[in-house]
């Protein structure tokens, strides 16, 4: 579904199809965010036919954390040498306990291969900059991209619709999913784009959404 000139979401229509929101941003970046499971790869592929990208146009992958409900499917990509990238927190943190839990869920540890090793900061493709910024509370290394031009925020398990990521994972911390979620309210955002759940558009709507997380959410997390 394409949202704006450059923004495509595939967003959770049940556990048949998908696992997660998954994000495409178009020319210049060519940019797959959290691709999700492996084995709903091929409808996520057909779905973004339909919206006539072309598959091999995808020039990185970047995953926004390593839960494999948003990572396992990095995999495919990683055997064609198309770039992937998560931070380097993450990266450390998935070395140490990915293989646990991958198998808590039931799933093989992939072999992986980052070529796009991140960091806190601006992440410049041709002409257009993102900025990236390390959001721990769900996992140490999560991130959230924002592309400024847009004013489109991509979060990850940071923060849904009147709700926030899980915090009794491993790794997971709720004060500093706090700390992060404050981090990225202070944003000119219109389109808030999470892991799961629905879309949030307009920036009256994105403020209300985190005035009420503040109010209902913090204080039991």
């Amino acid at each position: 579904m394409k949202l704006c000139d450059g923004i495509y979401a595939y967003t959770w229509r049940g556990v048949f199809e998908n696992n997660c929101n998954m994000y495409y941003f178009g020319d210049p970046l060519n940019i797959l965010f959290d691709p999700g499971l492996a084995r709903h790869l091929d409808l996520r592929f057909e779905n973004m036919r339909k919206d006539a990208i072309d598959i091999d146009s995808i020039e990185y992958v970047i995953a926004t954390h390593s839960h494999p409900d948003h990572f396992e499917g990095c995999d495919y990509f990683m055997k064609k040498n198309t770039p992937v990238g998560m931070h380097r927190d993450e990266i450390s943190f998935v070395n140490e306990i990915g293989p646990k839990f991958f198998a808590m869920m039931g799933m093989p540890f992939p072999q992986m291969s980052f070529k796009l090793v991140m960091d806190e900061g601006v992440l410049s493709i041709g002409d257009v900059n993102l900025d990236i910024y390390l959001t721990p509370g769900h996992s140490p290394g999560s991130i959230c991209v924002y592309w400024k031009e847009k004013k489109a925020l991509i979060c990850g398990d940071l923060v849904f619709k009147e709700s926030v990521g899980r915090v009794d994972f491993p790794g997971g911390d709720p004060k500093k999913l706090k700390e992060s979620i404050e981090k990225i309210a202070a944003l000119d955002v219109e389109y808030l784009l999470p892991g799961h759940m629905e879309l949030i558009q307009g920036a009256d709507n994105v403020k209300k959404n985190f005035d009420l997380i503040r109010r209902y959410v913090f204080p039991v997390i």
